[in-house]
This record gives structure tokens, C-alpha cells and sequence, in this order.
């Protein structure tokens, strides 16, 4: 095996009237410019192409297109089981787009504290912090902190840490530790069959209250 090793003092053009093909049979191809410190553009790699240009290692595809139908055009392409990420400014904390075959996820701030939208085929989540709002195609969940309210075709539930209220097809139903209830003006109850249970504490303060 033969090793040559070329070393060019000032610059160095390779101009070739038909097409020109690099192949490395070893470990890799490397394109490094170190740049000088009194030149501006130091360090500076360019890849030129009137019409495209095509980044391809196994299944993974980056393309950019100059001209034609999609000129102007920027392509990103994983394989079905790949991932393209996207992040700017400080790690985990700058914005983040990620992409997965069933996911589509775009984050900026600190985890737990900053703001997202995440994606999915069944449902769509927009949240920030402790709050959060998601749409799925059985209803609409929304959470703020120990708070959760759910609309589905049921009904309406909302809780409270250990207090759970319903108003569903069949009627209303609600559970706490405690319950207080204060009219200024008039209250009225009008029931059929009525249960009232009060384990613990129970207040009532109205001006005037009537049950039917």
C-alpha cells in the first residue's frame, strides 16, 4: 500500500471539464478549512450547485434545491424510524423543534417551567408550566396545577385536588371534604327523589330558602 501526501503552499484550484468523483476506501473523507486570523472569512467551507445539493448517509436525506419546480426548497428526510431534531441558543433551554414518525414537538424554556405544542395523530397539547390544554378526539382536558377539567360526550367533570364535580347526561354529582353554601336573596329546590349525605361539616346561610 502506497500513503502520498500532498502539501500545497498558497492557493490550490481543481477545475475539470466533466464530472469529478472523490471515494475514500478507509474510515472517512475530510474537509477542513483552519482559516487565518487576519482574513475574515476564516474557516469558511463552501459546497456551490447551480440546480441542488444532497447530503445522504444511510436512509437520511438533506437537500437543498436551487432550481426547477421546488426551487428554493430545503428538505429534511429521516427514515420511517429516524428523528430530526432542531435547537438554537442554550441547551434545553433555547427553542427546540423535534420530529418523529408520529410526533411533532416544539419547545422553548427550561423543561417543567417554559412553553410547548406537542402533536400526535390522536391529539394536540399546548402548555405552559403547570398549565396545559389538550384536544383529543374523545374531548377536551384542561389542567392547572391540582385543577382538571374534562369535556366529553358524558359530560363535564372538573377536580380540585379532592373535589370532584360532574354534570353528566344522567345529572349532577359532586364530592368534597367540605361544602359551603351562602344565598343573599332567594334559594329554591325542586326534587323528585332527593339524598343529601354531609359526613363532615355543613353550612347553609340564606335570606330566605324554600324546598319543594
Amino acid at each position: 500500500m502506497n500513503n502520498e501526501r500532498n502539501i500545497v503552499c498558497g492557493a490550490y484550484a481543481l477545475n475539470a471539464e466533466e464530472n469529478v468523483y472523490i471515494a475514500s476506501r478507509g474510515d472517512a473523507v475530510v474537509l477542513e478549512a483552519s482559516g487565518n486570523v487576519e482574513n475574515e472569512n476564516q474557516g469558511m467551507v463552501q459546497l456551490l450547485a447551480s440546480s441542488a445539493i444532497s447530503l445522504i448517509a444511510g436512509n437520511t436525506l438533506v437537500g437543498l434545491c436551487g432550481e426547477g419546480e421546488e426551487s428554493g426548497v430545503i428538505g429534511l428526510l429521516a427514515p420511517p424510524e429516524g428523528k430530526v431534531s432542531l435547537a438554537c441558543g442554550v441547551p434545553e433551554v433555547g427553542p427546540r423543534i423535534q420530529l418523529e414518525p408520529e410526533l411533532l414537538k416544539i419547545e422553548i424554556g427550561p423543561p417543567g417551567v417554559g412553553a410547548g405544542i406537542e402533536m400526535t395523530p390522536e391529539s394536540i397539547t399546548i402548555r405552559i408550566a403547570e398549565v396545559s390544554l389538550t384536544l383529543t378526539p374523545e374531548g377536551i382536558t384542561e389542567v392547572v396545577a391540582e385543577v382538571t377539567r374534562e369535556v366529553t360526550p358524558e359530560g363535564h367533570n372538573m377536580t380540585a385536588a379532592e373535589t370532584d364535580f360532574n354534570i353528566g347526561v344522567e345529572g349532577v354529582s359532586w364530592e368534597g371534604p367540605t361544602e359551603s353554601q351562602e344565598v343573599e336573596g332567594g334559594a329554591v329546590e325542586n326534587e323528585t327523589l332527593g339524598s343529601h349525605t354531609t359526613d363532615a361539616a355543613k353550612n347553609e346561610d340564606a335570606g330566605i330558602a324554600m324546598e319543594v
